[in-house]
């Protein structure tokens, strides 16, 4: 892993000290917030053989090797490559990137290559391969975390895994040890900026999962998404498969038609146009399909089997959702995080409403992304008859003034503030007429509520409404309440 004279096992390699051990490698990451240079007593002191640092070091350790080296992350990732044997060369894996549209995209594809081999998925949700199923703790996580995933994932006989890839992973090199075959890209729009500083920071951060694919892969970009592709399209030394709804591409979908729950459209791959029904709903969901679609394609399935797969796509926990119940309203839960998110939730809520009311309960994250507030009170106030604001992850910031903050933009709709969010849902179901759509927004498959003293338990918007539903409805005869709606 290193050219030096001294040769000693090494056991487990880390770039936070409170997990190091007896015979391990301790890399002195310089991160947003910690520098590891500040932990090296503990890691020694935790039996650390190696260090790895950039930084001046006031004091050695006699039998502890130092490594100086010029950029101690990009050490990392070279050397995790390395200790967990090459993992992501021995399957074919596919990256997603993008503002929104990653877990649905990586999830789906997930779903349906399952049907034909042993996958894996990494991303928001969490992690999924061989019956595991464990928390991640990013939306693309750490490079070390990463690659002994992958590697036991190899060691489970996993051929295939969907990675969620944030702008944030990609600025922080948490995958560029790893080799993908497939990168994907949905769609990009104001997000992070308090991170990446500027719209072209943020594209560019997206554009470099386009530089690390296998010249052998392919890169799949939404034609629609007009500056991404036109910013890197030209710098792709892979094969480029696109797809697009309004801009010509390799595979389009046209003669959309939406309903509550599912979508219709034409398929175009190339020449061959089919009808096809997927149960997802909106239009951006739409693109979303496609862009699984056209993963098929860059695996260079035969036509027939890419139709087939067709059948096999679903929509995903928390996305968009569904909820299934007797009674004539529909819930919808959707874990809308960005503004952008809520104007295409809004659209579609209102794009098959027929004389029901569209009410929406949500509210906003404490200590993040301000201006998110204006936003969504503006288009709940443009698309709504009824909000009911409520708590969403307000760490220490306090609800109340959170829910203020949207409701000033507030003026057409009946709105009210109820700040346990279980209440807030349970009401939602209690006011609801025949026709009516509810909207959940913001937690989506999460089942946490974020707070001053950290992640607390909480049942999750979709078992809170079902439960609010059984308890509300229990025992009244179905007959009699189609009456009474």
């Amino acid at each position: 892993m290193f050219d030096v004279e001294e040769e000693f096992k090494v056991v487990s390699i880390h770039s936070d000290s409170r997990y190091v051990g007896k015979d391990s490698i301790f890399f002195c990451v310089d991160g947003l917030s910690v520098d590891g240079h500040k932990y090296i007593e503990d890691a020694v002191f935790q039996g650390a053989k190696c260090i790895v640092y950039s930084k001046p070091l006031a004091y050695k350790h006699r039998g502890v090797l130092y490594i100086k080296v010029n950029n101690v992350l990009d050490e990392l990732n070279r050397v995790a490559d390395v200790f967990y044997d090459h993992p992501s060369y021995k399957m074919t894996m596919i990256g997603v990137t993008g503002s929104s549209g990653k877990t649905v995209v990586a999830l789906m594809i997930k779903e349906v290559l399952s049907h034909y081999l042993k996958m894996g998925y990494i991303g928001t949700n969490n992690i999924e391969y061989a019956g595991v199923i464990e928390q991640c703790p990013y939306t693309t996580p750490e490079t070390i975390f990463m690659q002994r995933h992958l590697n036991d994932m190899v060691k489970r006989d996993v051929k295939g895994v969907t990675l969620e890839v944030s702008s944030h992973g990609l600025a922080l090199k948490r995958v560029d040890g790893v080799h993908f075959d497939i990168a994907i890209f949905t769609n990009v729009y104001e997000e992070h900026l308090d991170f990446h500083g500027t719209m072209e920071h943020l594209m560019a951060s997206k554009a470099k999962l386009f530089t690390l694919i296998d010249e052998k892969g392919y890169a799949i970009l939404n034609t629609d998404e007009v500056r991404f592709y036109n910013l890197v399209k030209d710098s792709i030394r892979c094969h480029l498969l696109t797809y697009g709804i309004e801009h010509k591409a390799h595979v389009m979908a046209r003669n959309i038609q939406l309903f509550i729950d599912h979508s219709e459209f034409d398929l175009q791959i190339h020449d061959d146009l089919r009808h096809v029904s997927v149960p997802v709903l909106g239009r951006f969901n739409i693109s979303n399909v496609l862009a699984v679609i056209t993963s098929m394609l860059a695996l260079e399935m035969p036509m027939d089997q890419v139709l087939e797969s067709v059948g096999y796509i679903r929509g995903v926990d928390g996305r968009m959702e569904l909820l299934e119940h007797p009674y004539p309203f529909t819930v919808i839960v959707d874990y809308c995080q960005h503004a952008k998110s809520f104007e295409k939730v809004f659209q579609f809520a209102k794009s098959v409403q027929t004389n029901g009311r569209i009410i929406a309960v949500f509210g906003a994250p404490g200590k993040k992304n301000y201006n998110k507030r204006e936003k969504i009170g503006k288009l709940a106030n443009q698309y709504c008859n009824q909000v009911i604001l409520t708590a969403e992850d307000n760490r220490d910031e306090d609800i109340h003034d959170i829910c203020l903050d949207i409701q000033e933009y507030l003026e057409k709709p009946v709105s009210v503030i109820i700040e346990d969010r279980r209440i807030a849902i349970e009401q939602a179901i209690e006011i609801a007429n025949h026709g009516d759509i509810i909207l959940i927004l913001g937690k989506g498959h999460e089942q946490f509520m974020a707070s001053s003293i950290g992640n607390e338990p909480y049942p999750g918007d979709k078992y809170v409404a079902l439960e609010a539903i059984d308890k509300i409805f229990k025992g009244e005869d179905e007959d009699e309440l189609q009456q009474i709606y």
